[in-house]
């Protein structure tokens, strides 16, 4: 039903929004602003011809001005969110270790989006280990000990989903800005990534409520095997006060081009091939870095506690359980490339994944057999330390045996 009062506040809220006065509109369509003052307070209706003409000017139908859509309170409070583009299976991989959040975020995107290919008997995305052990490779991040690349290394592993990422950091824009940019990406149909710098949660974001001050998603966390293995988007969590975390805002996007899977998997086999192989220390910490050096360094740090005659063997622990993971997510990798990729020298990739599996076989013995044996004297200590460093040896060793299989392939 037409309703003067209504079109009136109708032709004066459009007048605002186009910045225009009652002396602006009257003036261009030749009309006293008296007239406009009347129509605005619901006295009087502009002539049809006028009608149309004011329709133009404030970039309206005449059906928009006579009978306008009612819009929601300017405090209006509600939530915004997304729901999985696809089905998926609940997770059927293994729970330890998954130590690492990056791969476990891009995981769970890459299900999110629905771009899982494999898929159970009731058309649900499979949710295992699998794509967490390529994005531990593809990032670099199972390479070395304490690896890790710059924000590049996100957009690349975002590619082979079609993806890419926007990075934009909380100091470099307003508050009100940055809960925006999260607001509108998600509003557009894709998730962000909320990057702390600080040892906090990662949040994998898909959707917001009060006007974007809260997040709903779900964390990840470096370290937490159990946060990093769900991939439930059922019962999103409440972050607020996100945008005052010291952190990065990470809006996946996407993007014209999607890389090869297995391009992807020549590519990082390269340059996992060089990291593995590196002896020269280059960080300011021992234990940081990546290649053989850090074998050396371990052993090292070892000697040097034994030299300060210590109880306390304190460069073990997480030390040893990430190295097993990273060596782990390596020989899995390797054996992921003997399915993906074609025309593989088989007997190489055979060869390095045996010399993994000793590594991790001597990794496990560390930490299930050596490492619960707390020492309460020097002299045990010394001889935890001693049988550390055998270990250790024995495993450079055979890395070095795993790359020399792997350096024909290489070369290719």
């Amino acid at each position: 039903m037409f309703d003067n009062i209504k079109a009136g506040e109708q032709i004066a809220l459009l007048r605002k929004n186009k910045g225009l006065t009652q002396e602006d509109v009257a003036g261009r369509l030749g009309i006293s602003p008296q007239a406009v003052s009347k129509w605005e307070n619901g006295h009087t209706m502009p002539e049809l011809s006028i009608l149309v003409e004011l329709a133009e000017l404030l970039d309206c139908t005449v059906d928009g001005i006579l009978f306008p859509v009612a819009r929601p309170a300017v405090n209006a409070n509600f939530e915004h969110i997304l729901l999985p583009y696809a089905p998926m299976a609940d997770f059927t991989g293994r729970k330890w270790p998954r130590s690492m959040a990056k791969p476990a975020v891009l995981s769970a995107l890459k299900l999110f989006m629905g771009l899982e290919k494999r898929k159970d008997s009731m058309n649900r995305q499979i949710n295992d280990d699998a794509e967490y052990i390529l994005q531990a490779a593809f990032s670099c991040i199972s390479f070395g000990y304490s690896w890790g690349e710059t924000d590049e290394a996100w957009k690349n592993c975002l590619g082979v989903y079609g993806l890419t990422g926007e990075t934009h950091g909380r100091t470099d824009c307003s508050e009100e800005e940055y809960i925006s940019l999260a607001v509108d990406n998600i509003s557009s149909g894709y998730p962000v990534i909320v990057l702390p710098e600080e040892y906090t949660d990662v949040i994998l974001a898909t959707g917001f409520s009060h006007r974007g001050k809260i997040l709903k998603g779900i964390s990840f966390l470096d370290g937490d095997d159990d946060k990093n293995s769900v991939m439930s988007f059922g019962q999103l969590q409440s972050f607020s006060k996100w945008y005052e975390r010291n952190s990065d805002l990470l809006l996946i996007k996407p993007c014209q081009e999607t890389y090869s899977v297995a391009d992807k998997c020549r590519e990082t086999l390269r340059k996992g091939y060089s990291l593995l192989g590196n002896k020269s220390h280059r960080f300011d910490e021992p234990l940081v870095g990546y290649g053989l050096v850090i074998y050396d360094n371990w052993c090292e740090e070892l000697r040097e506690e034994n030299r300060r005659e210590l109880v306390t063997i304190e460069c073990m622990f997480p030390h040893i359980f990430i190295h097993y993971e990273g060596k782990l997510r390596i020989k899995e990798f390797l054996e992921l490339c003997m399915h993906i990729l074609e025309d593989v020298d088989e007997k190489a990739f055979l060869t390095a994944i045996s010399k993994y599996e000793e590594i991790l076989t001597f990794c496990e013995k560390c930490m299930n057999e050596i490492f619960p044996k707390t020492p309460t004297t020097v002299e045990e200590a010394t001889s935890q330390r001693q049988a550390y460093i055998g270990i250790l040896q024995r495993c450079r060793g055979l890395e070095e045996e795993a790359l020399s299989a792997l350096e024909p392939v290489m070369a290719r």
